[in-house]
């Protein structure tokens, strides 16, 4: 049922004359955006140190229920996490991906602490992908924009005249500039992606190597599996081994 002007306006009323009775403040604005700075600045030894924190005093009760509140509070700071990464130079794709997966995960939890570790690990994990993207990586406009177009279409065949055109500069000069910031060719990023792909599909799936080579737009089987073993000195089959023994055996 949806309230009227009036009747919202009286129950905000309400709340604010409760608030000031009982002394409740928020958070003060810029205490609240320096934990998404920290976040999005890829600050993860702070992070570590220094626990943030989900539920504190000061950041209001969006629910009666001590759950549900604790459940509207992950979803509220994911979203600004994921916004502020975003705003940060990552690509929208990895970053609502990661989001979605954590809100997922919360989704599954009825306990308060358990909601409280997830929000830290949601934290230093943006935070940890942050610091490594400032550490690889370029952060001019155009840069983001081609790697944004990357994260969104490497499992398809991409060129980079699709690129260019898609943030409407030249290709001579994206391709230039792209090798100035990153260090590499924009041909070896999207291999790289792909790479980086092909190792979560081997190690969380069980794709076949030709289903893998298919998916992520390698011209055959045999160049996937040629590519990968000169990256990570590893066959795919070797590869998948290794991290399934990993897996079990509770390893990173």
């Amino acid at each position: 049922m949806s309230l009227s002007e009036s009747d919202i306006q009286k129950e905000l009323a309400s709340s604010m004359y409760i608030q000031r009775e009982e002394g409740i403040v928020h958070l003060p604005y810029k205490m609240e955006m320096g934990f998404y700075e920290i976040v999005s600045n890829g600050n993860v030894e702070q992070l570590e140190k220094n626990k943030p924190p989900l539920l504190c005093k000061g950041q209001g009760t969006l629910s009666d229920d001590s759950v549900r509140n604790a459940r509207y509070h992950f979803v509220v700071a994911t979203a600004l996490i994921t916004r502020f990464c975003i705003e940060a130079g990552m690509s929208k794709e990895d970053a609502y991906t990661t989001s979605d997966l954590f809100i997922r995960r919360m989704d599954k939890l009825n306990d308060i602490d358990e909601i409280i570790e997830l929000h830290q690990e949601c934290a230093i994990t943006f935070a940890k992908a942050m610091r490594d993207l400032r550490k690889n990586y370029g952060s001019s406009s155009y840069i983001r924009q081609a790697i944004d177009y990357i994260s969104a279409n490497f499992n398809r065949p991409i060129k980079i005249s699709q690129i260019s055109d898609s943030i409407h500069i030249s290709e001579k000069y994206l391709s230039t500039l792209f090798k100035k910031e990153t260090g590499i060719s924009l041909v070896s990023y999207i291999e790289q992606v792909r790479l980086q792909e092909a190792c979560r599909l081997l190690t969380y799936t069980d794709l076949t190597y030709s289903q893998i080579a298919d998916n992520l737009s390698f011209s055959s089987q045999s160049y996937f599996i040629k590519q990968f073993k000169k990256k990570y000195s590893l066959t795919p089959m070797q590869y998948r081994i290794n991290n399934k023994k990993k897996s079990l055996l509770g390893g990173n």
